[in-house]
């Protein structure tokens, strides 16, 4: 079986560039592929002679850029394992420590001062390592066997501490052909990508950086700082570069929903791929970005739901192409009541989800009873579970399970013609007024003006009775109450529950994981603990 390194090593990189933006969106390194595997050699040699070598396990930390990149690239070649780690600025540095302690980290490459990592692991400055690969002799590369570890890929930690998903060279290749094949990648039109998603979360590195890097094709990389300092420059990227394959989690095509709204100088016609996963879709959120965006001619059938994690290596489903977002319109009662997926009635109250397409190759997905765990039919919600070539199946430090065995994903959905649904994750489903209430609807619906896109967590406190909903919004308007008030109405309108409480919180109070997730459990835990801090009445945020 061939490997990513393979890839790599066969082409010597490839003649094709990566380009790198600087924060106003200005090209400050465009450097062929091939370039990036000579420096990556060169970098191997100077790791190999700092003792890392197979077997090693190696963590990267630093924004996006060249040295990081050839850095990664170096590990493989030397036939370690890489994890890349969230920057101290968008991760506390006690969580960094705690990663590297339990993955056993033998070293770590980092950008910016990691100081208290050195309790745990050795620690060398990137900006060393690329100077002295500038004199090195390059190293002869190794070529990994299939089963060696390929990454260690710490999971987001929404619902508990984040941990390790050891990836395979196999996992990793497996479904890296898988995704290609999806995506019409080898199809009659080049591809060039463009990203700004981080490089430590499973989106940004496999399906955005690794994917490209093997196939030496175009690919523009934008730090996730840059993006979100200034939204606009994605979008102002893809125009520039005349990028055709792009993605994001769904809070981004919230934020440029209403960016789109004022005029933009932007062309958007070679986008012929623009994937939204990594979150829950909303699917009437995506109408109005679509509307909104093919005013600079994104064609709506280019934009592709998909469902994937970590455990999966990255991709699990993903919508078919030129299909566009396409809606499962289902009856609210039947869902919440019974777990059902009954068709709504023409002009009746109808919940909107968003078919995210059947599995990728080699992968199988079903959906089993709540209870029994057994397989059910088409359009009855339950636990989704996968299998396949791709599919990891066990954490770091746990034995690998038995081949064959089923991946509980911890996600509710059914299945409508083969094509995933899903409701949303099973521990954060709240039972109130004799019903399943899922955050996301809630959270949908809680996006009224003056709250941020894309800043609305939903979540139960026990009661007697049930749960009861509380809502917390980050929010800029001057007046909280009418934002409360505001929330409030939007929710028992649309889902039909009036919150206990709606807690109003300055922009970036809501705890998230190191990839810009919601923490529910968290904000729970903070709501209850009384450690929430809302906008004072009458500031101005």
């Amino acid at each position: 079986m061939r490997t990513v390194v393979d890839e790599i090593v066969d082409r010597a990189g490839g003649s094709c560039a990566l380009t790198v933006l600087g924060g106003a969106g200005e090209t400050i390194a465009a450097v062929p592929w091939a370039v990036v595997h000579d420096q990556a050699r060169r970098m191997a040699t100077v790791l190999a002679a700092g003792g890392v070598g197979r077997g090693s396990r190696v963590g990267l930390v630093g924004d996006t850029g060249v040295d990081l990149v050839a850095a990664l690239q170096a590990v493989w070649l030397l036939g370690a394992a890489v994890t890349v780690l969230p920057p101290p600025a968008r991760g506390r540095l006690g969580n960094l420590v705690a990663i590297a302690a339990d993955g056993g980290l033998d070293l770590v490459v980092a950008e910016s001062d990691v100081a208290p990592l050195a309790e745990v692991t050795r620690v060398v400055s990137l900006a060393v390592l690329a100077a002295s690969a500038r004199v090195a002799v390059p190293a002869s590369p190794h070529r990994p066997a299939p089963d060696d570890l390929a990454i260690l890929q710490y999971t987001s930690g929404s619902t508990r501490a984040p941990r390790g998903v050891p990836v395979t060279h196999r996992h990793l290749a497996a479904n890296i052909a898988a995704i290609k094949e999806a995506i019409d990648f080898y199809g009659p039109r080049p591809t060039r990508m463009m990203s700004w998603l981080p490089l430590y979360h499973d989106m940004g590195l496999v399906g955005f950086l690794i994917l490209p890097m093997s196939a030496g094709c175009p690919l523009v990389l934008q730090s996730p700082l840059s993006f979100a300092r200034r939204p606009a420059s994605w979008f102002q990227a893809l125009s520039r570069h005349r990028a055709t394959t792009t993605g994001a989690p769904n809070f981004a095509y919230h934020l440029m929903t209403r960016l789109l709204a004022a005029d933009q100088e932007l062309d958007l016609r070679a986008v012929r791929f623009m994937l939204t996963g990594g979150e829950p879709v909303d699917a009437r959120m995506m109408g109005r970005f679509v509307a909104a965006a093919g005013r600079y001619g994104l064609d709506p059938l280019a934009v592709v739901p998909a469902y994937g994690l970590a455990e999966s290596t990255l991709a699990v489903t993903f919508s078919s192409l030129g299909a566009g977002v396409r809606v499962d319109d289902v009856d609210p009662g039947a869902l919440e009541q019974h777990a059902r997926a009954v068709p709504a009635t023409p002009g009746g109250p109808a919940r909107r989800l968003v078919r995210l397409g059947p599995p990728v190759r080699g992968t199988t997905l079903r959906v089993v009873d709540r209870h029994t765990g057994a397989p059910i039919g088409e359009r009855v919600v339950g636990h989704v579970e996968i299998r396949g070539p791709s599919v990891v199946g066990h954490y770091w430090g746990e034995p690998r399970p038995p081949a064959g065995c089923w991946l509980r994903t911890g996600d509710l959905g059914y299945l409508v013609d083969g094509e995933l649904v899903v409701c949303g994750r099973h521990k954060d489903v709240l039972f109130a007024a004799g019903r399943n209430i899922f955050p996301q609807d809630v959270e949908a619906a809680a996006q009224v003006p003056g709250v941020r896109p894309g800043a609305a967590a939903a979540f139960g406190v026990p009661h007697d009775a049930g749960d009861r909903l509380v809502v917390a919004v980050e929010c800029r308007a001057a007046d909280p109450v009418q934002v409360r008030h505001d929330v409030a109405v939007a929710v028992l309108d649309e889902v039909g529950l009036t919150p206990a409480d709606v807690v109003t919180l300055p922009p970036g109070r809501l705890p998230r994981t190191s990839s810009g997730k919601l923490r529910r459990a968290e904000t729970r835990r903070r709501y209850l603990a009384g450690i929430l801090q809302p906008v004072q009445e009458g500031s101005v945020r």
